[in-house]
């Protein structure tokens, strides 16, 4: 199964960039960028309906009624992942921007927790690999200590856990902390994301 990215910031941003080098470095070929091309990455200027028949994929979608199961990945060419920087509440963007203008592909939620854009291709590489349950966190915090004085980054998304940690991309990590030596990831939220299992 393809994961596809549309593009729907008006920008190439340093962090949007960051999170889409983060889903190839973990999907590989298996990912593809639309709606914009970047150098190193699977991408390409044509929308998602442009290159695939939007009766045959799923959009992920915060704000749809129903959520991912496993027939939906074994019946459907590809996902769909919203290139945006989400927003804490959720505006709905990828509804207004992606989902409205698509009746006919299948619009499925991950949860009501917000995950970025390569915790849900992390999320994503999981459920392909056949795991029903995946660990996450939501709403982290980074801790940053430069000499007398301490800081605090939330981060109100969820992110899949790796070997027991949050997943941050190491460039967006140092991106958000500007560098800074001693910062750790502080989270205690642990969730876990179930698949629906279809019966036979």
């Amino acid at each position: 199964m393809k994961v596809i990215i549309e593009h729907l910031e008006p920008e190439l941003s340093k962090w949007i960039l960051y999170e889409y080098e983060s889903a190839y470095n973990i999907l590989g070929d298996n990912v593809l960028i639309t709606g914009v091309k970047i150098d190193g990455i699977p991408s390409t200027e044509k929308r998602f309906h442009e290159v695939l028949d939007p009766t045959k994929v799923v959009i992920l979608d915060p704000f749809a009624e129903e959520k991912l199961s496993r027939k939906d990945l074994t019946e459907n060419e590809a996902i769909i992942i919203g290139g945006i920087l989400g927003d804490h509440p959720p505006r709905g963007r990828t509804k207004e921007f992606l989902s409205d203008n698509f009746p006919q592909a299948k619009k499925r939620n991950l949860g009501k927790d917000q995950f970025t854009i390569d915790s849900t291709a992390l999320l994503i590489k999981e459920l392909l690999l056949g795991k029903k349950k995946v660990k996450y966190t939501f709403m982290p915090k980074i801790l940053c200590k430069y000499k007398e004085t301490e800081s605090e980054i939330d981060l109100p998304f969820a992110y899949v856990l790796l070997d027991g940690k949050p997943y941050i991309y190491p460039k967006l990590f140092s991106f958000l902390t500007k560098g800074l030596k001693e910062c750790i990831v502080n989270f205690d939220n642990v969730k876990e994301f179930e698949i629906v299992e279809n019966s036979v």
